[in-house]
């Protein structure tokens, strides 16, 4: 019983080879978002749409897509999301059709794990995993972009192989994404 206890924490979290440590360099993005029942399709199918009329991949073929959670008030982990934002980097000088929006991400560090079976309680391991960590703070609650028409989310989920994923039409099983947690370096004393 005591091995069988032992395993299942051990599954139960993550380990250092389970997170990779990612620099997002600033960009700018175009962003869509929507709300109620369904929101994060209808923002995906948005900035999809928006990707295809516009030939973005032709001249931006590194295009980045992320998304994530931005409902006033503390989200919970495993719940539908009330408000989704889903971003696309872009061109600094293309232009942005209504109701999408231009914004400036700051850049910043972040823990990545890969969502490999659709269980978003990886968030919290993820999270766990940043709280336990000697080498980094989390920075959640630190702005790295603004956004005055939504609540600025913290925690990415980025789609992994972008133009691929598009190219073959955005299907839902072709969809791979990353996690990606904010955090910052810890403050050493005595460097």
């Amino acid at each position: 019983m005591e091995q069988l206890n032992h395993a299942s924490e051990k599954l139960s979290k993550l380990e250092d080879k389970d997170v990779r440590i990612v620099y997002l360099p600033p960009m700018t993005v175009a962003a869509a978002y929507a709300s109620g029942e369904g929101c994060e399709g209808k923002a995906v199918d948005k900035i999809t749409q928006f990707v295809k009329e516009s030939g973005l991949l032709k001249i931006k073929p590194d295009a980045r897509s992320f998304g994530f959670d931005c409902s006033k008030g503390t989200a919970v982990i495993g719940e539908p999301s009330h408000v989704y934002e889903v971003w696309v980097s872009i061109p600094d000088d293309i232009e942005i059709p209504a109701p999408l929006v231009k914004r400036t991400f700051d850049g910043g560090l972040y823990a990545a794990h890969v969502l490999r079976a659709w269980d978003f309680e990886d968030w919290r391991l993820l999270k766990e995993w940043v709280n336990a960590s000697d080498k980094y703070d989390n920075d959640w609650d630190s702005p790295r972009w603004t956004s005055p028409e939504t609540v600025a989310g913290q925690g990415f989920e980025e789609t992994l192989n972008f133009y691929n994923f598009i190219h073959k039409g955005g299907k839902m099983e072709d969809l791979q994404l990353d996690l990606l947690f904010p955090i910052k370096e810890k403050e050493h004393e005595n460097e």
